[in-house]
């Protein structure tokens, strides 16, 4: 009798000795906002809210719609109440509950059978034994894919800044487009009234005052239309802020753009690829393919064990058995195949990846150094030959020296670099915000007068 209840317990130990070690193991911690938050932190001094209601504005520390809206707390404002972002964060709560799902165990199965006439009942628990060896290949695979979505996201929060700062130079654009078409108005104006004088000391003709006054009123239609794209340019500005809601007017802080700064392309273009986000997220792409292989290759495997109790002629008797599958047909060659080319993919991918990381950098470089220069060679050189040059024809127009058609062409000039400073201003604006999310952070800079 002894040595019955030493063989049945024998037989338990086996079969849940195993399974308690296997569960005792802890699968590594999912990635959650904290994880975004740090990396957004670290690279571009900016956090995201533990938490958000939906539909409900929340503010970051420090900011605050009631004394202007510095480009910096548009940044922080979007990163906290942007709508499509706040919906690409739940797929942190998607891997989580992937990375808790591959770390569970199948439950044991028991089964019992009736016991009939010369037949004895029986009953067993049956658990699959090869889940033990496969459940650190889905932890793995799930661990990497939480880390990529972390990885993703910090990567579209970097795209958010980035296009909320753009958004920010477009509102400023727009404001500086309507004080320009103001100064358009107000000088055109005063030369179509140089010329009404002119036309009553009879010094031009009716249709060269006509063609002033043309002028003038042509300089008022443009007023008009370009009026409405500020209101256009700030509701862009409040969707990326999330902000749709709230119609408080944008104060928006006019300051300069940071001073005209030298880098290495070629260096920030290597920093980039191994850090920036998106490279990283690539990274644990491979590494999840990888795990997702290995399991493909052992994941058919059957390996079932068995814990059963059968009545005899002296009581119940525990017996262990094992049931696995043969492999004659069927080792998952269809689903290794497709691991196998996922992972093809994945590596490719983040090839793709960094190639695009160095078209973005380079791109970007270029574009705001081409952006500087122009804004140089306009302020130092075309400007004052302009306001020289208008200066000049207005005051021989008064004496009769010249056409009209000759001042009109000079204040064109004249209003065409100021709307062209206007927008190179933007553009350093626009092309610094793209080159600091190509690099994956914040540069060091200097605010100055961006010359």
């Amino acid at each position: 009798m002894r040595h019955r209840s030493r063989s049945r317990f024998s037989a338990l130990v086996w079969l849940v000795a195993p399974i308690t070690l296997a569960g005792c193991q802890i699968a590594p911690p999912a990635a959650d906002r904290t994880t975004v938050t740090s990396q957004l932190v670290r690279r571009v001094g900016h956090s995201l809210p533990e938490h958000s209601d939906r539909g409900q504005l929340t503010l970051p520390p420090r900011a605050s719609l009631d004394d202007g809206i510095t480009e910096d707390e548009a940044v922080a404002i979007a990163l906290w109440n942007n709508a499509a972002f706040q919906e690409l964060l739940v797929d942190l709560g998607l891997a989580r509950g992937d990375l808790i799902q591959a770390g569970l165990l199948p439950n044991p199965e028991f089964g019992y059978f009736f016991g009939v006439t010369d037949k004895p009942f029986k009953y067993a628990f049956e658990f699959p034994i090869e889940s033990l060896w496969l459940r650190p290949i889905r932890i793995r695979a799930a661990a990497s894919e939480s880390r990529r979505t972390a990885d993703r996201l910090a990567q579209a929060g970097l795209d958010l800044m980035r296009d909320a700062r753009q958004a920010y130079a477009d509102v400023l654009l727009a404001k500086e487009r309507v004080r320009v078409a103001g100064e358009a108005l107000k000088l055109r104006g005063r030369i179509a009234e140089l010329a009404e004088k002119r036309l009553k000391a009879g010094d031009i003709s009716p249709q060269e005052a006509a063609t002033a006054r043309i002028d003038a009123l042509a300089a008022e239609q443009d007023a008009t239309r370009i009026g409405f794209e500020v209101p256009v340019a700030e509701e862009r500005l409040r969707n990326l802020m999330g902000l749709g809601t709230v119609r408080v007017p944008l104060a928006l802080d006019p300051s300069p753009p940071p001073d005209c700064l030298t880098f290495d392309p070629d260096a920030l273009a290597q920093e980039a690829t191994r850090c920036r986000p998106d490279a990283l997220a690539a990274t644990e792409a491979v590494g999840a393919a990888e795990a997702r292989l290995k399991f493909a290759k052992l994941g058919w495997v059957r390996f079932l064990g068995i814990l059963d109790a059968t009545s005899g002629t002296n009581g119940h008797e525990f017996g262990p058995a094992l049931r696995f599958t043969v492999p004659l047909f069927n080792r998952n060659q269809g689903g290794i195949a497709r691991a196998e080319a996922e992972l093809e993919r994945a590596k490719r991918n983040q090839q793709t990846v960094a190639y695009q990381i160095i078209l973005d950098v380079q791109r970007a470089y270029l574009q705001y150094r081409q952006a500087c220069a122009e804004l140089e060679v306009l302020r130092t050189k075309v400007r004052p030959e302009v306001e020289t040059a208008i200066r000049r024809s207005q005051a021989a127009y008064q004496e009769g020296n010249v056409p009209i058609f000759i001042v009109l062409e000079t204040t064109r000039q004249l209003l065409d670099n100021y709307l062209r400073e206007a927008i190179l201003v933007a553009d350093l604006r626009r092309f610094w915000a793209e080159l600091e999310r190509s690099v994956g952070r914040r540069l060091a800079t200097t605010v100055g007068n961006g010359q």
